[in-house]
């Protein structure tokens, strides 16, 4: 266990310092990649994707709005929800530094073959799953 939790670790620092070189955390990162890829979602779905709470997001998203890289609006059939979305500047931005990520990515798991990766995106699923499930039985 602790191998994988070090690895873990050193992957998070990896991650993050490649992104904190965009001027972003990594959350801000997560949220602009999910609107990008998913396009304009309220506030409360980019949260469930997240794993963050309401009250965060809103800093995230004050942040990222006054970057002017997401907009948020209401949503016109139900005035309750705040949908959130990537303005021009965004997916401008977001389309230049994403490949340079991806690359460190890669560059991370150069040593892995396809086969290898695809094996250990189950495996860690299947762990997440079962610790999971493990904490909402108790």
């Amino acid at each position: 266990m602790t191998v994988l939790m070090r690895a873990m670790h050193s992957l998070e620092q990896a991650v993050q310092a490649d992104i904190e070189r965009y001027g972003l955390n990594t959350t801000e990162f997560g949220t602009l990649e999910v609107l990008y890829h998913k396009g304009d979602l309220p506030i409360q779905t980019v949260c469930d994707k997240m794993l963050m709470a309401n009250s965060s997001m809103t800093y995230v998203v004050d942040k990222l709005e006054k970057r002017h890289l997401i907009t948020r609006r209401r949503d016109l059939v139900d005035r309750r929800v705040t949908l959130i979305g990537l303005t021009e500047a965004g997916k401008t931005f977001f389309e230049s530094i994403f490949p340079r990520h991806v690359d460190t990515l890669n560059t991370i798991f150069k040593d892995l073959t396809a086969q290898q990766q695809t094996k250990l995106i189950t495996f860690v699923k299947r762990f997440g799953h079962q610790a999971k499930k493990m904490v909402d039985e108790s």
